[in-house]
């Protein structure tokens, strides 16, 4: 196994050049990352690249949850959207980009025109005009470069998405085999239960027993009963979740998922790391923010330009021919510029507020950094502990069977009470029941940690 001990610099090109830019832009310190987690796992393995991690949803080995995560990604409403806002941003970015070159227009007309009774005459003109903006400050050049940290953001946002919508559909896929497994495991105890509700009432019907075995041997049942239908809620809930996020209506969903006696995936998965660098250089939201900050520095240039002048190159050339003119030929050239003289304070306050507006996107930055951080390191403190703990789970589950074995086999003998083995009963029960909710928690960490680093 290998020990991740250092950091590497994965910072992205956008963050470097904003960060460390010192012109009209703020500059501001990398948000500091750890050198390694401190809550790193031995069982973990260090790769090098996000590609080892490509597709993570398959190290599960379960095909219907293949099947669901590709429906997802295919038929998810928020996918589309997420899509849509790309084209949106691309759109904009187009639009701002136009300013950065002349504009050329055009116009034509003629006719025939009638001046007296006796002289009718046709007429024409075309014109040609053209301007250009001579981005000497470079205001368009710097909304423009807001305007593609735009599409950089938007199409961060849609890798988020994403992410996301997969995370979600394999955690909720996880939830329905842990519930179904619930109420299988419930439904044999139930079985159990049962054959001892009707022992102790033949014992009761001859003598051999109170009326208060039989109570407390129904309540059991009764419990355990109740106990299937809140598994079996928590199932269906969680199957119409995966609708929703697969874009499919319930009764498209349910043969999907087949049996519900499959077991719940990951129990074999051993999780996979990334150094701390090179997770802050592949979350989405990491990305989303760092564009965000590189648009607002972008931004925050631009109005600092407006202090300057600006300087527009136009032209004209024009044909015309009428009964007044012949066939004449029309063209200019100008040069002109314009400047704020006295705007009381316009220009400077539009520079505060872009500065400020850069600030916050500079905290944002620091804060999803953070974030990711504590997301990974919570991820792997919860396998940790969650590993640990199903250890002892099992251990105490074999534990109360045995219990339960005994315990009926001094009923027999007479030795204890029924109320006793009522209690073995139960606690086996619970043990079992603990056990499943462990598979189901150890798998969901490791849903919660392929998220956390940021990978699809």
């Amino acid at each position: 196994m290998k020990t991740i001990i250092t950091m590497r610099k994965a910072l992205t090109p956008v963050m470097v050049s904003v960060l460390l830019s010192g012109c009209t832009a703020t500059p501001h310190e990398p948000p500091a990352v750890p050198a390694q987690w401190s809550a790193y796992q031995n069982d973990s393995v260090a790769v090098e690249s996000a590609k080892d991690l490509h597709q993570w949803w398959t190290r599960f080995n379960d095909p219907v949850l293949d099947q669901l995560v590709v429906a997802a990604i295919d038929g998810s409403p928020d996918i589309a959207q997420a899509q849509a806002r790309v084209l949106e941003a691309r759109g904009d970015w187009r639009s701002a980009r136009g300013n950065l070159f002349p504009i050329l227009t055009g116009n034509a007309d003629g006719g025939r025109q009638n001046l007296s009774v006796s002289d009718t005459s046709d007429f024409y003109d075309a014109t040609f005009d053209a301007s250009y903006e001579i981005d000497i400050f470079g205001k368009n050049r710097h909304n423009a470069g807001a305007a593609k940290s735009g599409v950089d953001s938007a199409q961060a946002s849609f890798e988020a998405v994403r992410l996301s919508l997969v995370a979600e559909t394999v955690r909720n896929y996880i939830q329905y085999r842990g519930y179904s497994k619930q109420a299988l495991i419930a439904g044999e105890n139930l079985s159990a239960q049962e054959k001892t509700l009707d022992l102790i009432r033949q014992q009761k019907e001859i003598g051999t027993a109170p009326q208060l075995d039989v109570e407390r041997a129904q309540a059991l049942v009764n419990t355990t009963r109740a106990s299937i239908q809140e598994d079996l809620r928590q199932a269906d809930a969680a199957r119409l979740r995966l609708g929703v996020l697969t874009g499919l209506l319930p009764d498209q969903v349910l043969p999907i998922l087949g049996d519900a006696s499959a077991p719940t995936p990951g129990a074999d998965v051993t999780p996979v790391l990334m150094a701390p660098a090179d997770v802050i250089g592949m979350r989405p939201d990491i990305r989303a923010a760092e564009a965000n900050l590189a648009a607002q520095s972008d931004l925050s240039a631009a109005a600092f330009a407006a202090l300057f002048p600006s300087f527009t190159l136009s032209g004209f050339f024009g044909v015309a021919d009428n009964a007044l003119v012949s066939s004449t030929q029309v063209w200019s050239v100008m040069l002109g510029t314009a400047v704020n003289l006295i705007d009381f304070g316009r220009i400077e306050g539009r520079i505060d507020a872009a500065k400020a507006r850069e600030e916050q996107a500079y905290q944002a930055l620091r804060k999803t950094v953070l974030q990711a951080v504590a997301d990974v390191e919570t991820s792997l403190s919860d396998y940790a502990r969650i590993n640990t703990q199903s250890v002892s789970l099992r251990a105490a589950q074999g534990n109360a069977h045995r219990s339960l074995e005994i315990s009926q086999e001094l009923y027999k003998q007479g030795e204890i009470s029924f109320l006793d083995v009522l209690d073995a009963q139960r606690t086996a029960h619970d043990a079992d029941s603990a056990v499943v909710s462990a598979e189901t928690a150890r798998a969901l960490a490791l849903v919660g940690l392929y998220k956390s680093l940021g990978v699809y």
